[in-house]
């Protein structure tokens, strides 16, 4: 007996008793759209056909905008990875890890921004930096607050894995204008 011959023998031992679906109109269930739930804002579909496009082009390398969690201007962020300790958090939300490097995104434009981060971040880690600032600001002008570079860093920054935590500076590092970075070490 044959490896194929085994084979074909556990295959037909584990489909013995199984019956053929009833429903033979599965075409016609497979046309079928869901009905929409959630209504999506226009910006935040242009914003997934903008990644979608830059994934297909770069490979998967680019930072995904699936879904912005919109945050608000005065509103403080805060992000680790699992295992970071409680005490370096607190060291920096209060400011006390120094600064490295910083990077201010005022005036530049999403896809600017995303760009930007992306290319900081990994200068950061090749240069060996703990501790890096991102300037986004508060955006207190803008109308739809989905498309603010506040809730684009703050969604940015979760997706890079060389980032462990990061979170609103303090008053006198930025405030809630800006976010304190800690940076895997090299």
């Amino acid at each position: 007996m044959c490896k194929n011959d085994d084979e074909e023998q556990s295959f037909e031992q584990a489909m013995k008793g199984v019956k053929p679906l009833k429903n033979k109109n599965i075409k016609a269930q497979i046309g079928k759209q869901l009905p929409k739930k959630v209504s999506v804002p226009e910006s935040t579909l242009q914003a997934r056909r903008k990644a979608a496009q830059q994934l297909q082009s770069s490979g998967g390398a680019a930072l995904s905008e699936a879904w912005i969690e919109p945050i608000e201007p005065e509103q403080s962020v805060a992000f680790s990875r699992d295992g970071i300790q409680h005490n370096r958090m607190r060291q920096l939300r209060q400011g006390m890890i120094p600064i490295q490097f910083e990077l201010d995104l005022h005036g530049y434009k999403i896809d600017e921004a995303r760009e930007l981060i992306n290319e900081f971040i990994q200068i950061a880690r090749l240069r060996g930096l703990t501790c890096v600032r991102v300037v986004h600001g508060k955006s207190h002008r803008t109308k739809d607050r989905q498309s603010t570079l506040k809730s684009h860093t703050n969604h940015w920054l979760k997706q890079m894995s060389d980032v462990l935590a990061f979170c609103s500076a303090p008053p006198s590092e930025g405030g809630t204008g800006s976010v304190l970075v800690l940076l895997k070490k090299r």
